[in-house]
């Protein structure tokens, strides 16, 4: 049997929000098993790393947004790794667990004997909107938001409970699909179909 799931790993970055009662954010990773039991997954963030997740700055990178200009945190890329096997609960594996080994959260969203193409949809997403050069903003525009896209577009339910994890921009729709079905002619989708 073939699995989908999402991992919520908590941002430490957040940690102040959490002390005021609105919750720890978390960032989404979408991880495939096959019937091999091999897993492979999926995940996005700005192409800035460095830069604090301070108010100031994530307001300028609403401003920025409006703009369609790269803000302090860059733009929304994915991560170079995805999609490479990995075996869960190694030192590599950071999609399912924390650097001590402790499992993040996670929600089952497809099970089945042959995911294959679901998954094929879900990476080719990632790789269509990590080429658009859209702004990265981390209330608004970010890898929750290309995790919640991809499953969209692969026909799976964005996974919410009483339960959910607070994962900002979830629900954020990207225009991945204005570079599949267009000529990549403006210089917002050349290269998107690669």
């Amino acid at each position: 049997m073939e699995t989908i799931t999402v991992y919520y790993s908590p941002l430490e970055a957040t940690r102040i929000i959490e002390a005021v009662g609105l919750g720890l954010a978390h960032h989404i990773g979408i991880v495939y098993t096959n019937s091999a039991g091999q897993s492979f997954g999926v995940s996005s963030g700005p192409s800035i790393q460095t830069t604090q997740q301070t108010p100031p700055n994530a307001l300028r990178a609403i401003v920025s947004m409006s703009e369609n200009a790269p803000s302090d945190f860059g733009t929304l890329v994915s991560d170079p790794h995805n999609n490479a096997p990995f075996m869960k609960s190694r030192m590599d594996d950071y999609y399912t667990q924390d650097f001590e080994g402790k499992e993040f959260p996670h929600a089952r969203v497809a099970e089945g004997p042959d995911l294959s193409a679901t998954w094929a949809t879900i990476v080719k997403t990632y790789a269509a909107v990590g080429k658009m050069r859209l702004t990265y903003s981390p209330t608004s525009q970010n890898s929750n938001s290309m995790a919640g896209e991809a499953l969209r577009r692969a026909g799976l339910t964005v996974p919410f409970s009483i339960n959910a994890k607070f994962a900002p921009a979830v629900f954020t729709h990207l225009p991945a699909y204005q570079c599949e079905t267009q000529p990549p002619t403006t210089a917002r989708c050349r290269g998107a179909g690669e």
